[in-house]
Formats: C-alpha cells, sequence, structure tokens
C-alpha cells in the first residue's frame, strides 16, 4: 500500500511540475498581443478586440471545417481500394479552405494597421521557450507582438519570417 501511495504522489509531484514549466507568462503584457496593444487609445483597443473577436469566430468556423475534411480525407484514404476523384476532390476542398483562411488572415492583419497606425508582425517569437525550439520555425512559435524574440523576451538577432 505505501508503495502504490508513494509512487501515485510522486506521479502527481512530476505532473503537477511539468504543469508548472508548460505556463510561462500569463500575466499582463504577456500573450497574444504583448506589446501591440501597449500605446493604443482605449477606442484603439476596442476596435481591435471587437475585429479580433468577429476574425477569430471566422477563423474558428473555417478551422472546424477543415478539420472535418481531413478526417474525410483519413476516411478515404483508409479504403482500399483508394478512390482517387474523391481524393482530388476533397483536396480542392482543402485546398480552397487554406485559401480562405489565408486570406481572412490577411484581412485581419491588414484591418489592424488601419485601426492602430501600426504594422502587426507575423510572428513574436514567444510561447516555445528559449531560443526558438520550434522545428523549422527561426523565431519560435508564439502569437503576434511589437517586437520579434527569441523566445526570452530579447529581440532576436534575425527578423521574423514572411511566410503564412
Amino acid at each position: 500500500m505505501n508503495t502504490k501511495t508513494l509512487i501515485l504522489t510522486l506521479f502527481i509531484l512530476v505532473m503537477a511540475a511539468a504543469g508548472l514549466q508548460a505556463y510561462q507568462g500569463g500575466g499582463p503584457g504577456t500573450g497574444h498581443y504583448q506589446d501591440f496593444m501597449a500605446g493604443l487609445s482605449p477606442e484603439q483597443q476596442e476596435k481591435v478586440q471587437k475585429l479580433t473577436d468577429a476574425h477569430h469566430e471566422q477563423l474558428f468556423a473555417l478551422q472546424k471545417d477543415l478539420s472535418a475534411k481531413h478526417a474525410e480525407m483519413e476516411a478515404l484514404l483508409a479504403v482500399v481500394p483508394p478512390d482517387k476523384a474523391a481524393i482530388s476532390t476533397l483536396m480542392d476542398d482543402v485546398n480552397a479552405l487554406q485559401a480562405k483562411k489565408n486570406a481572412l488572415n490577411a484581412d485581419y492583419r491588414i484591418s489592424l494597421t488601419e485601426i492602430t497606425g501600426k504594422p502587426l508582425p507575423l510572428d513574436s517569437g514567444k510561447g516555445c521557450g528559449p531560443a526558438s525550439p520550434c522545428p523549422g520555425r527561426t523565431t519560435g512559435c508564439g502569437a503576434p507582438s511589437s517586437e520579434a524574440g527569441n523566445g526570452d523576451g530579447a529581440p532576436s538577432a534575425t527578423p521574423p519570417a514572411q511566410d503564412s
């Protein structure tokens, strides 16, 4: 009984430590808009919030559609022999949804620039920990902020990648 209790206690302790390690920040001035919202008037902040809420509703709906299409694709690819015509049609649907998502994101960034008078950087470098540990990324994998960084709050030596 004591061994089971000890193992359970150690497991809980390790999981709690892992959770604390994963949680970095969350206080004021961190997260999605970090420095981008700094210096905006209350009116601008309200416009940005309304625009962001509307954007997220559209984006989440598109993402839900994309997830459904991906599930359909998995089902089609699991059938032997695969229906190449149906797969091709579905790929066209996925590509169209992805293009719509990319256009939605571009329009959102343009609208933010029009409201605030400053561009929203593509990538802040925040959110993945120190020195861009995300594979294939040069500046981390966090949400946008006004400065590119390396994940530790310091600006990076290289500008963020401009891909979408």
